[in-house]
């Protein structure tokens, strides 16, 4: 039994389609499955969690919708250790995705799932802030780059030009407008074993996969399975400085840049002088003047190949 999880207005409803087409090959082929839609009373943590929870044999979940959609599941799931997910990436930044290292056709993605060929043990993480905790397998961050996943949240222009060329412009607009509105507080970031101030960190970010913001490579030896975090901190106030490295960012030789601190680690601390905006695989997690970053022992087993 598969079951199928799937987000219906993910890039402007192209979720509900793909669905349906999908839905048509598993039942010429006779495959037994369930599914669920997610809607605003019932997300796909809900729905995971009403899956998992009382397992007793492994299963497949399916999930069809971008990274928000497997951050609620990741949320939801119960029982770890009898799953095993497959994504059909159709979200609008998939970054999750886009550190297997490769691309193919929805259809393939579904072959993926039905006939896996590699899985691998993904790490998972968890936020804690005065706010609230949340689980994440892409990223989280405090400050600059969750004050931008605000702002790209909240955007109209995100919801007019959804699925079109011009949805990666309104990311790029918003890191803009946020570099010149942005300002940055002293960070205290406690790590295993050392304590560091930063007296003008414009970004922080935790990565357990290289990428977020539909493809910045903020840390490119991320691996999402190796049982590290990678850490990521722009420390200059110099805004123009900021926005030259956050497009080095696309290809990842920001890190060449003395302004740019790198480190690895289980636990990350950032204590703020002020309250910040917080983010979990670009999910808020509301503001906060702390926030820690835990790497879970339970894992999760994806379908990469």
């Amino acid at each position: 039994m598969i079951y199928f999880i799937i987000n219906p207005n993910a890039s402007s409803g192209l979720g509900e389609k793909t669905w349906e087409e999908l839905k048509k090959i598993l039942d010429n082929r006779k495959i037994e499955y369930d599914f669920a839609l997610t809607t605003r009373e019932k997300r796909a943590d809900f729905i995971a969690d009403e899956i998992s929870k009382n397992l007793v044999k492994p299963i497949t979940i399916g999930i069809i919708g971008g990274d928000g959609t497997i951050n609620e599941v990741i949320n939801g799931l119960k029982n770890f250790d009898l799953v095993t997910l497959g994504v059909i990436p159709i979200g609008s930044g998939n970054d999750f995705v886009r550190s297997y290292g490769y691309k193919t056709s929805l259809q393939n993605y579904l072959e993926i799932i039905l006939s896996p060929k590699k899985i691998l043990n993904y790490n998972i993480g968890k936020t804690k802030n005065s706010f609230s905790e949340r689980k994440f397998i892409v990223s989280s961050g405090i400050g600059f780059d969750a004050q931008i996943t605000y702002t790209v949240n909240n955007s109209k222009f995100r919801k007019i030009f959804k699925n079109t060329p011009i949805s990666k412009l309104v990311y790029i607009f918003s890191t803009l407008k946020v570099i010149f509105q942005f300002k940055p507080v002293a960070f205290t970031v406690i790590e295993e074993g050392k304590t560091n101030i930063f007296n003008s960190p414009f970004f922080s970010v935790i990565m357990n996969t290289p990428y977020e913001g539909k493809g910045v490579k903020f840390c490119p030896d991320a691996k999402g399975y190796d049982d590290i975090f990678d850490f990521c901190i722009i420390n200059t106030r110099n805004k123009f400085k900021l926005a030259f490295l956050t497009l080095r960012a696309f290809s990842g030789k920001h890190v060449k840049s003395k302004d740019v601190y790198i480190s690895k680690g289980k636990y990350f601390k950032i204590e703020t002088s002020k309250e910040l905006h917080c983010h979990t695989d670009g999910e808020q997690v509301g503001k906060s003047n702390w926030a820690e970053f835990i790497l879970l022992k339970e894992k999760i087993k994806i379908i990469v190949k």
